[in-house]
């Protein structure tokens, strides 16, 4: 099978570890590099590491990403919870709350950190080159707009692709900067907003959290796609006490991320069967791709649980890390998968960090084991993320 690779990694905040240690062991089999990468959110981030990277290849870039995530803490993406800046935005809710007028507060949690750490991961200079020598076709981070709350793709290379009012996707050619970045990943209510040119632009996961469409549209023949969730797994047993609120917000984020990716992922799919069943090829092509995800929708969040219990919680945890022990107590992370799951979208400790890194790696090699290593392109439903084995 031939043709462009294009890279697509999906967007889960610290969970986007997991994708670098997938891509270390997909990267040995693939029999080109990924000459188009697109990504949202958290994995905005890693596409943008990667293509200041793909001079090295993707194998070593992406073993040096996942020691780039190792070092990241939870004080390179938000301010400390307990400070003046948090304070008055408190003050602010509160005069609200009782009906005084006063500005709204831009977010629930301070990213005055999230630029420096950005420019320091990512050599934007070197990314630029990569594309502009041929090394890539193009680089892109997903964003949404606040004016039109359509999801814009900032691209560098290849030809902007119309407007997309179906899925209503808009593409915009740019070199990539630390703004796009924080953009893509300035989750809506918890980051505020980032202003790009002339707009306002949040986090891109809420419309599309894994860019599969503007891949392809950038001229990919061939899609790698790396998920951070899962629909997979046993229901939720609730032994009959109502849902509370946390229990909502995993819902809404399952809905948001890991349903999104089922659909996507199925429907390229169901493109492939009628192509090849077809003897009109003009419509649709056939799109081989392999596709890594978790098996289980929250075996991250149980990992998460646990490693909060064991290093965060309680007087030990305020001493290792008050803003991640706080963070665990706020949303009870202790206490089940569920509020795990919420927890490791701002897990930044390397004690979650590593396992993840190899959490990703064993998805990995479980994709290879099954599709067989001389031939790890897919082109009908996927396994087992969303579907049965065939």
């Amino acid at each position: 099978m031939g043709g462009t690779v294009g890279l697509v990694l999906s967007g889960g905040g610290a969970r986007g570890a997991y994708e670098f240690g997938a891509l270390e062991v997909l990267a040995p089999v693939l029999d080109a590099p990924p000459r188009v990468i697109v990504g949202t959110s958290a994995g905005g981030l890693g596409a943008a590491y990667l293509a200041a990277n793909a001079q090295h290849g993707l194998e070593t870039a992406a073993r040096a990403g996942a020691e780039q995530w190792l070092a990241v803490e939870i004080g390179d993406v938000i301010g400390p919870l307990c400070s003046p800046r948090e304070l008055a935005r408190v003050l602010l809710y509160g005069l609200e709350l009782v009906g005084v007028r006063a500005p709204a507060p831009p977010s629930a949690l301070d990213t005055s950190p999230q630029p420096e750490t950005i420019a320091a991961m990512i050599d934007f200079e070197q990314l630029a080159r990569n594309v502009e020598d041929g090394t890539l076709a193009s680089a892109a981070v997903v964003a949404t707009a606040y004016a039109t709350a359509r999801s814009v793709v900032f691209h560098h290379g290849g030809v902007s692709p119309p407007p997309d009012n179906q899925r209503g996707i808009d593409y915009l050619a740019t070199r990539l900067a630390v703004e796009h970045v924080q953009a893509s990943a300035a989750i809506q209510l918890l980051f505020p907003a980032v202003r790009v040119g002339d707009r306002w632009y949040g986090d891109g996961g809420v419309r599309l959290n894994t860019p599969l469409k503007p891949a392809l549209r950038l001229k990919a023949k061939r899609l790698v796609v790396i998920g951070l969730n899962s629909v997979a797994g046993p229901p939720l047993d609730y032994d009959g006490r109502r849902p509370d609120v946390f229990d909502g917000a995993a819902a809404v984020a399952q809905s948001l991320l890991a349903d999104q990716l089922a659909h996507d992922v199925d429907t390229l799919s169901t493109i492939n069967e009628d192509v090849k069943k077809s003897s009109n090829r003009i419509t649709h092509v056939c799109v081989p791709y392999m596709f890594v995800a978790p098996t289980d929708r929250l075996e991250i969040g149980r990992l998460a649980s646990d490693v909060y219990n064991q290093y965060y919680a309680g007087a030990r945890g305020l001493r290792h890390n008050r803003e991640l022990s706080l963070l665990g107590r706020l949303l009870d992370a202790g206490r089940n998968a569920v509020r795990g799951d919420l927890l490791s979208y701002l897990f930044f400790a390397p004690e979650f960090i590593q396992p993840l890194i190899e959490l990703g790696r064993r998805d990995a090699h479980a994709w290879l084991d099954h599709q067989g290593r001389g031939h790890p392109w897919r082109t009908e439903h996927p396994w087992p993320a969303t579907a049965p084995a065939d």
